[in-house]
């Protein structure tokens, strides 16, 4: 009977074991998972496999790895609200909304300008290579380039050793142990490199140029008199693939590397330089033949004048008052004319542009809609891909127009807001360097209590670095005095032990990898200071703002279009970008 009960009970755990098991989806099992995991009343749903395939597009966790259920449903989400904004943006009629409206006219404009430039100028201009190459050799002045060469960079510094993980020892040592130690950490980079390794990823890793580190090491084409003496005899001596030995400047120690070299005149004609020559003559060409076109529309310009408000200062009227008509059909409003305002005053150094300024100002801004109106003309709106283009851009703004509620750019939090949340996280506002701290180093326990004894007895902490601190007297003092520390700048018992005595105290002798450390405190900050710390909290509480308006936002769709979450959620493995697939 009790054999019976064990295999009744081990049955039972199996099953609830297996029941337990944490469902992950992945390449391996997301054909088992074919249900919808998001419906929406406008027939609009996403599966689990259409969700998987979204998120193998996107540049989530670029290295691999899990996103967990939540991460996952912050996806679905944006990807449900990028959607049902569009929805929303096809209720939208553009024309009603000014400036969405004038965000798309201004690139639909220049797309049919361009098409129309296309068709009467650019297609009936045919160039050979025979008189590209010659226009490219016939010019160079417009094609020659400088001596230059693309170039990654290490730089050594003192003051980089400083701040490093060994920052205690390279700050107790003097100038002139310093600078040896910066040209021998120099050196070891150089012994890296010859042994094999990477000039970027060893750039990566150790230089102080903290700019070229994060790029690993790159500076990009590099002309000459860029950078102080010796730098171009040194860059300029090398070919692409070598690099330089360290070499010493006022900033620090070097090491430069040459990925590749231009020199000075016309590069050599390639593919590239062909095509920069096709552009200018295709350029010239075509400002020949457009021209005259374009003389011809200006001189058929006939331009009604609101003249009763053109003497009035531009910034006194409504941006959407209509200020000159062309052709009797398209209209010049305020906005048009306040772009030019400015620059204009400027030209005739007055306060306030006259009317007959103005009226200038119309009429350069008429050339631009008379091509438009010539491109009309010539039905270049009536081409199917540029009437697909038209609607890719207005339904663009319209997402804009609907998507401000995704958003609440201007908001800004009160003092009381930033209190509470001062209050509720004050201890996330501690300072960093909350000790300021003076301290000898000896190699010898005894010798350190016999320190601390003095100092306990009133002998001054400074006097007695003077005596004991180890290395060249001058600097004792300086470097018994290591001004205000935190949990990063000193080894762990360091801190610990400073943090737990009063101010004024001396602590009994504590080991560390570079000796013992007796260590007297001056001062403590420790209270956190609101209004040092609202500058960081502004930012947070802005954030927060954000994702609570984007939640309302996206609460209201989902009541909007009735969406819906039949199917359940997991997490979802994916990995490295490079493998996944196209």
């Amino acid at each position: 009977m009790s054999f019976f009960r064990l295999v009744i009970v081990s049955t039972v755990l199996l099953l609830l074991g297996a029941g337990c098991k944490r469902v992950v989806i992945s390449s391996q099992n997301i054909d088992r998972y074919q249900h919808d995991v998001v419906q929406a009343d406008t027939l609009y749903s996403i599966t689990m496999p259409e969700l998987y395939d979204l998120l193998l597009h996107s540049k989530l966790i670029p290295h691999g790895g899990t996103l967990e259920r939540l991460e996952v449903k912050q996806f679905l989400d944006s990807v449900v609200c990028d959607t049902l904004t569009g929805f929303a943006a096809n209720e939208i009629k553009l024309e009603d909304h000014y400036f969405y409206y004038r965000m798309f006219r201004r690139p639909y404009y220049d797309l049919l300008i361009k098409e129309w430039l296309r068709k009467t100028v650019y297609d009936k201009i045919e160039l050979d290579s025979t008189e590209v190459v010659k226009y490219y050799y016939n010019n160079p002045d417009v094609f020659s380039v400088e001596e230059k060469t693309l170039l990654y960079h290490i730089l050594v510094t003192g003051l980089g050793l400083k701040y490093s993980s060994d920052s205690l020892y390279y700050r107790s040592i003097s100038p002139e142990k310093l600078e040896e130690e910066t040209a021998e950490y120099a050196w070891r980079l150089y012994k890296l490199l010859d042994f094999g390794e990477d000039f970027k990823e060893v750039s990566y890793l150790y230089s102080h140029d903290n700019l070229a580190k994060s790029r690993r090491g790159w500076l990009g084409w590099v002309a000459r008199g860029v950078y102080k003496h010796p730098f171009d005899s040194v860059a300029f001596s090398l070919k692409p693939g070598e690099y330089s030995k360290p070499y010493r400047d006022e900033d620090g120690w070097h090491i430069v590397y040459v990925k590749d070299y231009q020199s000075e005149g016309l590069p050599d004609f390639d593919s590239v330089q062909y095509r920069l020559a096709w552009n200018g003559l295709m350029g010239e060409r075509a400002n020949k033949l457009a021209q005259p076109l374009v003389d011809s529309l200006a001189g058929e310009i006939n331009l009604e004048f609101h003249e009763e408000v053109l003497d009035t200062n531009v910034y006194f009227v409504d941006r959407q008052q209509w200020a000159a008509i062309v052709n009797g059909v398209d209209s010049i409003d305020f906005t048009d004319l306040r772009s030019w305002e400015e620059a204009t005053r400027k030209k005739y150094k007055v306060a306030n542009t006259t009317i007959e300024m103005k009226k200038e100002i119309l009429r350069r801004l008429a050339k631009r809609i008379v091509a438009i109106q010539a491109a009309r003309a010539a039905g270049i709106d009536t081409l199917p891909y540029v009437k697909a283009e038209e609607e890719r851009m207005r339904h663009k703004q319209c997402k804009a127009l609907v998507r401000k509620g995704w958003t609440d750019i201007g908001w800004f939090p009160s003092d009381s807001m930033v209190e509470v949340y001062f209050q509720k996280h004050i201890d996330e506002f501690k300072p960093e360097k909350p000790l300021k701290v003076q301290h000898i180093i000896t190699q010898d326990s005894v010798l350190g209590e016999f320190i601390r004894d003095q100092a306990m007895a009133g002998n001054d902490f400074l006097e007695l670095a003077n005596e004991y601190y180890p290395g060249e007297e001058s600097i004792r003092r300086d470097l018994a005095n290591l001004g205000d520390v935190g949990p990063e700048d000193v080894p762990p018992a360091f801190f610990k032990a400073a943090m737990s005595i009063q101010i004024g105290d001396v602590t009994h002798p504590i080991k560390t990898e570079y000796g013992y450390h007796i260590i007297k405190v001056l001062e403590r900050f420790g209270e956190p200071d609101m209004n040092q710390a609202r500058s960081k909290i502004a930012p947070i509480l802005k954030k927060l703002h954000a994702m609570e308006v984007f939640r309302n936002y996206r609460d209201e769709l989902y009541r909007r279009y009735q969406v819906r979450f039949p199917g359940s959620l997991y997490p979802i493995h994916l990995k490295p970008l490079e493998y996944r697939t196209d």
